[in-house]
């Protein structure tokens, strides 16, 4: 039977090979999908035949229990492994962030199950040249907070986070949030998190940027790179400096988009209307939906 494990820091050298197997380009197959929300949703992972299961409590689905699609060598067997593990331990079969794509594959196995959409958890993904380039009619307003801020700090600079800078990047984050008012457990939580990653960056180990208008940090991001995809996992800014948050998107993008960077994944919009706005403001090429999958 499969026995699973309380996901933590130290897993991330462990879990971080599977991730690649992952075919749908979603931000829940990534270290900053699983690792940073491990808590939120009490993450547990097992390891079968090469292949990583993750199990989670899916908070807006009623608390239920419900698996990750595997990622690695044996597909098929964890499915088989999962459904197991479920008779034993008297638990609905259940899958949560499963795509379309992981469905047909689920159906091979087993075809009685029923749907739930997870609204607010949809991936907004990007063409990663659109976002290089804003050019074009429809990114002409993020231009022109481009064009204000360069206008303004023509002395500012965008450098990578490094040991040698990361304490000031936390300094930053620090004032920035201390005027920020949580309304709700996700944003306390990605708060908690954003810390987390901050203080323990060696590591998460993962690419990272800030942006400065003369010395002061103005803002900074922090992504993940996967096969094609160059995944957003934290984006900060100053709001009161105009433009800093259309700059640090582009200038992240310009500096870790490669030949090889097809997609840009900037996560979900978790229901605030702000992010959703945002987010489509940006133009998405695809908007991935995913679903709580339940045998019945």
């Amino acid at each position: 039977m499969l026995k699973f494990t309380k996901l933590t820091l130290e897993d991330i050298r462990t879990i971080k090979k599977y991730f690649p197997y992952s075919a749908n380009r979603i931000c829940d197959n990534t270290i900053g999908g699983a690792v940073m929300w491990r808590d939120y949703f009490s993450v547990e992972y097992a390891i079968y035949n090469d292949t990583v299961i993750f199990k989670a409590k899916v908070k807006y689905y009623n608390e239920i229990t419900a698996f990750s699609f595997p990622l690695g060598r044996d597909v098929y067997g964890s499915i088989e492994k999962i459904i197991e593990y479920c008779q034993i331990n008297e638990l609905p079969v259940a899958f949560c962030t499963v795509t379309c794509e992981d469905i047909k594959m689920i159906e091979s196995v087993f075809n009685n199950f029923k749907l739930q959409k997870e609204s607010d958890w949809s991936d907004y993904i990007y063409i990663s040249s659109d976002l290089v380039s804003l050019s074009g009619r429809k990114y002409s307003g993020q231009r022109n907070h481009i064009n204000y801020f360069k206008n303004t700090y023509d002395d500012y600079s965008f450098e990578e986070i490094s040991k040698e800078n990361i304490t000031d990047v936390k300094n930053f984050y620090v004032r920035l949030s201390s005027d920020l008012i949580f309304t709700n457990e996700i944003a306390v939580e990605e708060h908690h998190k954003t810390i987390e990653v901050l203080d323990n960056y060696d590591i998460y180990n993962l690419p990272g940027g800030l942006l400065r208008a003369g010395r002061d940090i103005v803002a900074f991001s922090i992504g993940e790179i996967i096969n094609d995809v160059l995944f957003i996992h934290i984006e900060k800014a100053d709001i009161k400096v105009r433009g800093a948050y259309q700059m640090i998107n582009n200038e992240f993008a310009k500096h870790f988009v490669t030949d090889d960077i097809t997609y840009i994944n900037r996560e979900e919009d978790v229901g605030d209307e702000g992010l959703r706005i945002s987010k489509l403001s940006y133009h998405p090429h695809e908007i991935v939906d995913k679903y709580i999958l339940i045998m019945i």
